[in-house]
């Protein structure tokens, strides 16, 4: 497994896990304890920030991947 894949699975690995905390704290919050509010609102950052590290790697593997096409077809340009 190379790096790329290695860090979209660790931070596929803090979504489920912020998911998971935020439920919970959502319960907790429901049943009135309202000091789990801010708890909510910590594990939606961990997965807004998961999520955008995501959507970069992904850019840049897919850029990286067309910069090395687009130099094969210059490269063999007549």
């Amino acid at each position: 497994m190379n790096r790329y894949d290695k860090d979209m699975m660790h931070e596929r690995e803090l979504i489920y896990d912020a998911k998971g905390q935020l439920h919970k704290a959502d319960k907790a919050y429901k049943k009135g304890d309202k000091g789990k509010k801010q708890e909510m609102i910590h594990d939606r950052e961990l997965i807004y920030d998961a999520k955008t590290d995501i959507h970069k790697e992904d850019v840049a593997k897919h850029y990286s991947s067309a910069d090395k096409v687009l130099q094969h077809s210059r490269r063999n340009r007549s």
